[in-house]
């Protein structure tokens, strides 16, 4: 699971219109519902529990989200241990979101024809409870506009580079417009327009972010791709003047327990050595 937000300065109030995805969909692990409610409740965020037992809400830019309760459980290193969520509450996964388009068949078949992927009614079946609802938009709306809240596009995960050429060059095959193909590093990526106009990503899973970061250390050190490398003192400068400090982040290792005062117990050790206390 891997979520990317675009800190834009001064970014525009954004318009759904004729084309646009919504919002994020996440699994949490049962039992989880009424913790989230009143989190979002402390937060000053409005959300109910829909007819299938979901909870809908809205972040801070009107980004809808929608959460449902799931079979899967983190573990080990899948949880965050520096986060004020407790263990058995965290999210598990994304799984989903909505796909609005003029023309909901065509986008069906670029998904069943391209990428191999089965649709049934307006659902685009992922894997398991993982899936895009492809809705249908009014014939008078307008044009979309990108802005606060809006989701640029959304990624789906192939094994190699050889799976991506090969969707690639399907694309050209079948007539489906090609964006890029490029290297970002931490993997590799191809992108493509689908026919309502909204852009899907396909990526590979590997190298991945372990690249650069130990697996225990993820998310506790500006990582750059290898390419931006060269950059990286002008990056942490434009930060500083955010007032955003990269250092004050402390790593970890191994997986722990939250102590009081929020500090990391390691249960395994830089070598390996385990304590089961």
């Amino acid at each position: 699971m891997v979520i990317t937000f675009f800190p834009i300065d001064d970014l525009r109030d954004r318009t759904d219109g004729k084309m646009f995805f919504s919002g994020i969909h996440y699994s949490i692990p049962e039992g989880s519902t009424q913790y989230w409610l009143d989190r979002f409740a402390e937060k000053g965020l409005k959300a109910e529990v829909d007819a299938m037992g979901r909870i809908r809400t809205a972040d801070f830019e009107d980004l809808p989200i929608r959460m449902q309760e799931t079979e899967g459980k983190n573990f080990d290193w899948h949880i965050n241990y520096m986060s004020d969520v407790p263990a058995e509450f965290q999210i598990t996964g994304v799984i989903g979101a909505e796909l609005h388009v003029p023309d909901v068949a065509a986008t069906g078949r670029f998904f069943e024809e391209l990428l191999e992927i089965p649709v049934k009614g307006n659902i685009i079946d992922l894997d398991g409870v993982e899936a895009i609802e492809l809705v249908q938009t009014a014939e008078d709306a307008p044009n979309s506009r990108f802005g606060k809240g809006s989701t640029d596009h959304y990624a789906l995960g192939v094994e190699s580079e050889e799976d991506l050429k090969y969707y690639w060059e399907r694309a050209k095959a079948l007539g489906f417009k090609r964006e890029v193909f490029i290297d970002r590093g931490y993997f590799r990526s191809a992108y493509f327009i689908e026919p309502g106009g909204n852009r899907i990503e396909l990526a590979t899973t590997n190298p991945g972010f372990t690249l650069d970061e130990s697996l225990f250390d993820l998310g506790t050190t500006f990582a750059l791709p290898p390419r931006f490398e060269a950059s990286r003192q002008e990056l942490l400068d434009h930060y500083a003047k955010k007032g955003v400090f990269f250092d004050e982040v402390k790593p970890y290792t191994g997986t722990g327990h939250l102590e009081n005062g929020g500090k990391i117990r390691a249960i395994h050790d830089e070598n390996g050595n385990m304590r089961n206390d």
